[in-house]
């Protein structure tokens, strides 16, 4: 299972920058004002900045993950612990619901009983969310300045696999800061699958794809590029099937 080390202050100035968060918000905007849905849920929401976001564009968010990691502004939105491989209720009304960055860490099994529990508290309601259908992998190195002070996250190792319908990527990097002491480490994996699994275990859950929105992913940038045709990642609006 994926897990990181690295304090949630950090990481979001590694890994969620406000250009990669605003480049992704504007396609989550795009999706629910064309859809009518103003009140979302966010499933996963790590650092929180994709929720803080969308409620300055006026949106309502209720943020959800498994433990409370939010950095930040995005302190100030509301919040509930949940678990999507236990499912359940969230005691809010919402039109939409979103997952980024969510699946892609998951084995098979748990994307399976994750997309269940998704069209089971979601009904009829459009749900969004990313996949990366080939390992893109970590940056070699990240450089950020925060607090007055640089640090650096460096990949120490890397190692892809293939496994029975896709690979497995595993990694170890290491968050230094200007005296080289290590604050951060993230020395774990995942595995990724190709289009045709993440397809057969939507349409296991009753899930149909409404839209399939194309990307591919700038591993150097650490974000999305959005294209017209086929790419190596995708954003899926989905909603549980009627029959």
């Amino acid at each position: 299972m994926w897990e990181t080390r690295i304090p949630s202050w950090l990481y979001a100035r590694l890994y969620a920058s406000w250009r990669r968060v605003r480049r992704e918000v504007d396609l989550i905007d795009q999706v629910f004002s064309r859809l009518g849905a103003r009140r979302l849920l966010e499933l996963g929401c790590g650092v929180g900045r994709h929720g803080y976001l969308l409620t300055k564009r006026g949106f309502s968010v209720l943020l959800t993950d498994t433990k409370d990691w939010r950095h930040g502004a995005a302190k100030r939105l509301p919040f509930v612990e949940y678990d999507l491989l236990k499912g359940g209720e969230v005691g809010w009304q919402f039109e939409g619901a979103y997952a980024i960055g969510v699946f892609i860490v998951m084995e098979y099994v748990d994307i399976k009983r994750a997309f269940r529990n998704v069209a089971e508290l979601t009904g009829g309601r459009p749900f969004m969310f990313d996949y990366n259908f080939v390992v893109h992998g970590e940056p070699k190195e990240v450089f950020v300045r925060s607090r007055g002070r640089t640090y650096r996250a460096l990949l120490k190792r890397e190692e892809v696999k293939e496994i029975e319908g896709g690979f497995r990527y595993d990694y170890r990097v290491e968050v230094l800061d200007e005296e080289n002491r290590v604050l951060g480490v993230e020395d774990t994996g995942y595995p990724v699958y190709k289009k045709e699994r993440i397809l057969e275990a939507l349409e296991d859950a009753g899930l149909e794809v409404l839209e399939t929105i194309w990307a591919s992913w700038d591993r150097e940038k650490y974000m999305y590029r959005f294209s017209e045709k086929e790419g190596d990642s995708a954003f899926f609006v989905v909603r549980r099937a009627t029959s």
